[in-house]
C-alpha cells in the first residue's frame, strides 16, 4: 500500500464561453402553402422535429457517458436479489456511486462496505486501486492493512492518496479518473458537501474512464446529485457458526436512489473466507415467553 500526500488544491480553471450568435433554424414549410398542401407540410414538420429531438437525446447521452464504444461491464455483487433493483447486474462499471452511514456510529461500517466493494472491484477488474481520504473525513481513524485484507482487498495494488481537505478529495478523484490511470476502483472519503455541479463532474470523469467511483459521504448527506446509486449503510449483528464464533461482517444495506432501478433493503453478509457478498439468514427469536413453560406444567398437572 502506498501513500500519496496532496498538499495542493486544485487549481483554477478556464470557464467556457457561450454564443450569442443564434443558430439558423431552416424553414421547413413554403411561404405560401396551397391548402390541399398544408396537412403534409405540417406532417413534414412533425417528423423532422421528433427526428432532431431523437438526435439531440442522442447527444446528451453520448455527453454524459463519455463512452466512445461498448459501456464497460458492470460490478457485479453476486447476489441476485439486488441485481434485480439494479439496470444491470451489478453496479454501473462508469460511474459515480454514493455511500453513506445510517448514523454516526455507523461510519466504520460504511467504509467496511466501501471496502469491500473495492475487493469485489479487483478482483474483477485490473489495474490497482485507488483510495482518496481527507484527513479531515476520517474521524474513526485511517484505513488500517491488516484489515483491508481481511476483506480481501490487495493491498499491495492499494494506492492511497491523503489530502488536507475534502475540497481537495473531490478534486483528487476528479483528477485520478480523468489521468486515465487504468485503474481497477477509485474510492474517496469527503466531508465536503457535494453540490449537483460537482458530482455531476465526478460522475463524467468516471464515465470516460470506465471506472466506478465510490464516494463515502457523511451520515447527514443529502441533496441532489448525479451520482447513479446511493446507498445508506448500518450496522448489524455479525454472522456467527454453529461453535457461535464469528463467521463475518453483516451491514443492514439500504438502496435509496437508483437511476433506472428501483430501492431496497437488505441484511448483507460478507464471507470472509471466499471474499464475497452473501445475503444474512436473519433466522426469528424463537425463545419462549416468560411464563409459557410455567403454564404449560400447570396444565399437565
Amino acid at each position: 500500500m502506498q501513500l500519496i500526500r496532496n498538499s495542493g488544491g486544485p487549481g483554477a480553471r478556464a470557464a467556457g464561453r457561450r454564443s450569442d450568435t443564434p443558430s439558423a433554424v431552416p424553414r421547413l414549410l413554403p411561404s405560401n402553402p396551397q391548402a390541399d398542401d398544408r396537412p403534409h407540410a405540417a406532417s413534414f414538420a412533425n417528423d423532422a422535429g421528433d427526428s432532431r429531438l431523437a438526435a439531440l437525446r442522442r447527444t446528451v447521452a453520448r455527453l454524459e457517458t463519455g463512452w466512445l464504444g461498448a459501456p464497460p461491464p458492470p460490478l457485479s455483487l453476486d447476489l441476485p436479489d439486488i441485481h434485480r433493483h439494479l439496470p444491470d447486474a451489478g453496479l454501473a462499471g462508469g460511474a459515480l456511486h454514493e455511500v453513506s452511514a445510517a448514523a454516526y456510529g455507523d461510519i466504520a461500517a460504511s467504509f467496511g462496505f466501501t471496502a469491500a466493494l473495492m475487493a469485489c472491484a479487483t478482483r474483477a477488474r485490473r489495474g490497482p486501486a485507488l483510495l482518496v481520504v481527507s484527513r479531515r473525513g476520517t474521524d474513526v481513524g485511517s484505513p488500517y492493512g491488516h484489515g483491508l485484507r481481511r476483506l480481501g482487498l490487495d493491498v499491495g495494488r492499494l494506492l492511497l492518496v491523503e489530502t488536507r481537505t475534502g475540497k481537495d478529495a473531490l478534486w483528487a478523484m476528479e483528477e485520478i479518473l480523468r489521468a486515465d490511470a487504468g485503474a481497477a476502483v477509485v474510492a474517496g472519503i469527503s466531508e465536503t458537501p457535494l453540490d449537483l455541479t460537482m458530482s455531476r463532474r465526478l460522475n463524467l470523469a468516471a464515465s470516460a474512464a470506465g471506472t466506478p467511483l465510490l464516494l463515502l459521504r457523511p451520515p447527514a448527506a443529502t441533496g441532489l446529485s448525479a451520482a447513479t446509486t446511493r446507498w445508506r449503510i448500518a450496522t448489524a449483528p455479525a454472522g456467527r457458526d454453529r461453535f457461535e464464533a464469528f463467521a463475518g461482517w453483516r451491514w443492514r444495506v439500504a438502496l435509496e436512489r437508483c437511476r433506472n432501478g428501483r430501492a431496497g433493503q437488505w441484511t448483507v453478509e460478507w464471507d470472509h473466507v471466499a471474499h464475497r457478498f452473501r445475503l444474512a439468514e436473519v433466522v426469528a427469536d424463537r425463545a419462549v415467553p416468560a411464563g409459557t413453560g410455567r403454564a404449560r406444567h400447570r396444565r399437565a398437572v
